[in-house]
Protein backbone atom coordinates (compact mmCIF):
# COMPACT_ATOMS: atom_id res chain seq x y z
CA UNK A 1 0.00 0.00 0.00
CA UNK A 2 2.97 2.23 0.62
CA UNK A 3 4.22 1.52 -2.83
CA UNK A 4 1.05 2.47 -4.52
CA UNK A 5 1.07 5.73 -2.52
CA UNK A 6 5.02 7.06 -2.28
CA UNK A 7 6.02 5.96 -5.85
CA UNK A 8 3.63 8.01 -7.76
CA UNK A 9 4.34 10.72 -5.31
CA UNK A 10 8.27 10.54 -5.66
CA UNK A 11 7.31 10.60 -9.57
CA UNK A 12 5.34 14.05 -9.30
CA UNK A 13 7.20 15.32 -6.88
CA UNK A 14 10.39 14.50 -9.12
CA UNK A 15 9.00 16.20 -11.96
CA UNK A 16 8.31 19.91 -9.92
CA UNK A 17 12.45 19.57 -8.72
CA UNK A 18 13.36 18.98 -12.53
CA UNK A 19 14.89 15.51 -11.98
CA UNK A 20 13.58 13.11 -14.53
CA UNK A 21 11.95 10.16 -13.20
CA UNK A 22 9.16 7.69 -14.36
CA UNK A 23 7.64 4.48 -13.65
CA UNK A 24 9.27 2.34 -15.41
CA UNK A 25 10.86 -0.49 -13.59
CA UNK A 26 13.41 -2.86 -14.44
CA UNK A 27 12.59 -6.74 -14.25
CA UNK A 28 15.19 -7.02 -11.26
CA UNK A 29 13.49 -4.10 -9.45
CA UNK A 30 10.01 -6.12 -9.64
CA UNK A 31 11.09 -9.25 -8.57
CA UNK A 32 12.13 -8.15 -5.83
CA UNK A 33 9.24 -6.36 -4.79
CA UNK A 34 7.08 -8.74 -5.56
CA UNK A 35 9.28 -10.93 -3.47
CA UNK A 36 9.03 -8.49 -0.56
CA UNK A 37 5.20 -8.15 -0.84
CA UNK A 38 5.11 -11.91 -1.44
CA UNK A 39 6.67 -12.89 1.29
CA UNK A 40 5.70 -9.83 4.19
CA UNK A 41 2.16 -11.59 2.80
CA UNK A 42 2.82 -15.08 3.76
CA UNK A 43 4.67 -13.99 7.12
CA UNK A 44 2.13 -11.90 8.39
CA UNK A 45 -1.10 -12.68 7.45
CA UNK A 46 -1.34 -16.15 6.85
CA UNK A 47 -1.67 -16.55 10.91
CA UNK A 48 -2.62 -13.32 11.51
CA UNK A 49 -0.46 -12.51 13.86
CA UNK A 50 4.11 -12.58 14.19
CA UNK A 51 7.08 -12.97 16.11
CA UNK A 52 10.40 -11.67 16.79
CA UNK A 53 11.39 -14.63 14.23
CA UNK A 54 9.34 -13.67 11.71
CA UNK A 55 10.35 -9.63 12.12
CA UNK A 56 13.91 -10.46 11.79
CA UNK A 57 12.93 -12.75 8.38
CA UNK A 58 12.05 -9.85 7.00
CA UNK A 59 14.70 -7.68 8.27
CA UNK A 60 17.20 -10.36 7.09
CA UNK A 61 15.29 -10.33 3.56
CA UNK A 62 15.11 -6.45 3.41
CA UNK A 63 18.99 -6.60 4.04
CA UNK A 64 19.64 -9.27 1.08
CA UNK A 65 17.75 -7.00 -1.18
CA UNK A 66 20.11 -3.94 -0.05
CA UNK A 67 22.53 -5.67 -0.54
CA UNK A 68 21.44 -7.14 -4.33
CA UNK A 69 20.78 -3.61 -4.86
CA UNK A 70 24.14 -2.23 -3.91
CA UNK A 71 25.89 -5.16 -6.52
CA UNK A 72 23.67 -5.16 -9.30
CA UNK A 73 25.60 -3.59 -12.10
CA UNK A 74 23.68 -0.72 -13.77
CA UNK A 75 22.42 -0.97 -16.92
Amino acid sequence: QITLFVTPLLVILGWIIGQPMSLFFLPFETVCLFIAVLLSNYLVQVYGKSNWLEGALLIATYLIMALAFFFYPDT
